[in-house]
């Protein structure tokens, strides 16, 4: 029992999926020790998962209390989808309007998808600093640097991959964030309609 209150790791690092998950059991009344041994970890781990996953679309210290009236169908709907995303109704009716409002929420899917890009674009600036580091070698001991043609289609390979990356972002970012949009404006009109 200690272990779960010492501040020495474990080792083990959670996927964004348990981090995500961990944040929704808590919100649910999950303790952290509880938490802690059945992912694992420690309990500072535990304590970083709810607050990474807890921020977004959180209330601020100056914050203030809105109250509306909504039909039981409306409170119905909005119990299912606080229920489906695991989080208080408080939070579901914020991440409701934030996300029609446009704000960016991210889901365990872009973050994913994010930590994934963010991968790619390390190993396209690595590829192109090893290139660079050579031709600046080559130029300060030749007085001149001219690219070979493996350097040169190594160039042209780190291009095709930002292109690409840049169509993942423009895909993950605008796409995603319009199917979004149409699935609130969904429940919304859903929530009228009853």
């Amino acid at each position: 029992m200690s272990s779960l209150h010492s501040n020495k790791g474990t080792g083990r690092r959670l996927s964004t999926k348990e981090s995500w998950d961990i944040f929704a059991a808590h919100q649910r009344g999950e303790s952290v020790t509880s938490l802690a041994k059945r992912y694992g970890v420690s309990r500072p781990t535990v304590y970083r998962a709810i607050e990474k996953n807890g921020r977004p679309g959180q209330p601020l210290e100056d914050s203030a209390l809105v109250s509306i009236r909504m039909t039981p169908a409306e409170r119905a709907a909005l119990d299912v989808l606080s229920g489906r995303l695991g989080v208080s109704r408080s939070a579901a009716g914020r991440r409701v309007l934030r996300l029609a409002a446009g704000f960016l929420e991210p889901d365990p899917e872009m973050i994913e998808a994010m930590t994934d890009l963010s991968r790619q674009l390390k190993a396209v600036g690595g590829n192109l600093n090893q290139i660079a580091a050579h031709l600046n070698r080559e130029a300060r001991m030749q007085g001149r640097a001219s690219p070979s043609a493996d350097q040169q289609a190594q160039i042209e390979e780190s291009e095709r991959a930002l292109k690409a990356l840049a169509r993942d972002v423009d895909r993950l970012f605008v796409h995603a964030a319009k199917r979004r949009k149409a699935r609130v404006d969904a429940i919304l009109r859903q929530s009228g309609d009853e």
